[in-house]
């Protein structure tokens, strides 16, 4: 009996250590994307250089 009960304590054990593991992974990654969008190239702020080069408007 006292095997059974180790048995499905460790089994018990680690499906919740698998879906603590699984929540943690997914908290990461939406974290990675979340850094991504929030890390958007600026212009340069000084007049000329590439970014007037690249754009339409006259300097």
């Amino acid at each position: 009996m006292k095997k059974v009960l180790v048995l499905v304590a460790a089994a018990v054990g680690a499906a919740y250590a698998k879906r603590k593991i699984e929540q943690q992974r997914s908290e990461k990654d939406l974290h990675a994307a979340t850094s991504r969008m929030n890390t958007t190239p600026q212009p340069s702020t000084t007049s000329g250089g590439a970014w007037a080069a690249a754009s339409d408007r006259p300097t």
